[in-house]
């Protein structure tokens, strides 16, 4: 709280958290944001450097197109990780959000306690009552999570299996150049076979964090 609070009337001050409350998930929506606008980068990246690889193999440069097929792979590595760290950003989010209906429901109860009588010791029993199967609940809670944490052991490792090794994609940068050199109908087919699984990893990506 800063100190210009203490001077306040508490219906400015109750303004101006509310205010601030809005900035700051403003702020972390505008953060969520970033993130996704740096993987559609970072997506572009592999793409460009896809097409480097598969010019340089086509005018027998090894060596160049290796350097460019490792950044390719390297830039959807890093989609990834911001993907699972967006995820997860987003869980927490949502979690204060909801958190932050408890000082709402605490000012409406304030509002109603002004105009309605109410009877202390019977709302305390009632609440304890609830607190205590909440405390089951707690434990209940724990328990999933510690269920959820054990299948999720591994994951970063598992999630980032999901994009094409190197060798792979080497293999169908080859069968793609090699198709565009000998005039092969469909090249084009063979060109966005390696895409087509890379949407498909990313997709299988969201199902794991989601739970599906």
């Amino acid at each position: 709280m800063s100190f210009l609070k203490f001077f306040m009337t508490p219906s400015a001050r109750r303004r101006m958290e509310r205010r601030e409350r809005r900035h700051a998930f403003r702020d972390a929506e505008n953060a969520k944001q970033d993130v996704v606008d740096r993987q559609k980068r970072l997506e572009k990246e592999a793409k460009e450097c896809w097409d480097k690889a598969r010019e340089a193999l086509k005018n027998g440069e090894k060596a160049a197109a290796n350097r460019a097929l490792t950044a390719a792979r390297a830039a959807q590595v890093l989609a990834m990780k911001l993907e699972q760290k967006r995820w997860v950003f987003e869980q927490y989010l949502t979690k204060m959000e909801v958190a932050q209906s408890d000082n709402q429901f605490a000012e409406a109860l304030g509002q109603i306690n002004k105009i309605i009588r109410i009877d202390p010791e019977r709302v305390e029993d009632v609440f304890g009552a609830a607190q205590d199967i909440l405390g089951e609940q707690v434990d209940a809670d724990r328990f999933w999570n510690k269920m959820y944490e054990t299948e999720m052991q591994g994951a970063n490792g598992a999630l980032q299996d999901r994009i094409p090794s190197f060798d792979e994609m080497s293999a169908e940068l080859e069968q793609q150049v090699a198709a565009e050199v000998g005039g092969a109908a469909g090249p084009a087919a063979a060109g966005n076979e390696i895409d087509a699984r890379i949407s498909e990893g990313q997709r299988r990506v969201k199902e794991i964090l989601e739970g599906k």
